[in-house]
């Protein structure tokens, strides 16, 4: 099979998208991720991560700002499995004893090009949904390496998020609306549903589905 430029591998991650919100918990990134097409094709990729340490704002963003800290610091060329596990080691020094023992949920995540790399400690979940609308759980940890098509989408949320909803509307909402637009949407559904903390929620995919370039943005 005939392998791609780097123009034009560019090209195609030109239209993708990383968005993050959370809701007393935190995320990275906050919002839209900038010039995303770069980050993707540097060695260190794009980093997303969801803190949630028991609903503690403050505590949940000092974490957040220590995986920025710690990661930016390993070298590139480290494979980034083990570059997210020694992120994730040292974060952790950002909570108390209590919440460390108490089991703080975080998730961080890489990705890179066409890589996807993730890592996580406590109730936290990771979504692949392929091109087709086809969703499969990300897996995590030491093996937690996938290979993402172009059109595919992923998804890293809190256990607050994650048991709001269910699987097909997960896929459907990354499927169907831009990472904004899901992020924002399944956040929206837990608060309704009684949640009020430890909400985050970080989506990659396309900037624009096919239903929603078809049809436009009918929820702004």
């Amino acid at each position: 099979m005939r392998q791609r430029t780097s123009a034009q591998v560019r090209n195609q991650l030109a239209n993708q998208s990383v968005y993050g919100y959370a809701v007393g918990a935190a995320v990275l990134p906050t919002g839209a991720y900038p010039d995303l097409p770069s980050a993707l094709c540097s060695p260190r990729g794009v980093l997303m991560a969801v803190v949630d340490a028991h609903g503690d704002v403050a505590v949940s963003q000092r974490a957040v700002e220590r995986i920025i800290q710690v990661y930016e610091a390993i070298p590139p060329d480290v494979d980034r499995l083990i570059a997210l596990r020694a992120t994730l080691d040292q974060a952790r020094q950002a909570l108390s004893n209590k919440l460390r023992q108490g089991g703080a949920a975080m998730l961080l995540a890489a990705i890179t090009g066409e890589q996807c790399y993730a890592i996580a400690e406590g109730e936290v979940y990771g979504y692949h949904v392929l091109a087709d609308g086809q969703l499969t759980p990300l897996r995590l940890g030491p093996t937690g390496q996938r290979t993402l098509a172009t059109r595919d989408r992923v998804l890293i949320c809190t256990k607050p998020v994650s048991s709001s909803t269910n699987n097909y509307d997960i896929a459907l909402a990354l499927y169907a609306h831009s990472p904004e637009y899901a992020v924002r949407r399944l956040i929206a559904t837990a608060e309704r549903r009684g949640q009020r903390r430890g909400l985050a929620a970080v989506a990659y995919g396309p900037r624009r589905s096919l239903i929603t370039t078809l049809l436009g943005r009918i929820i702004r």
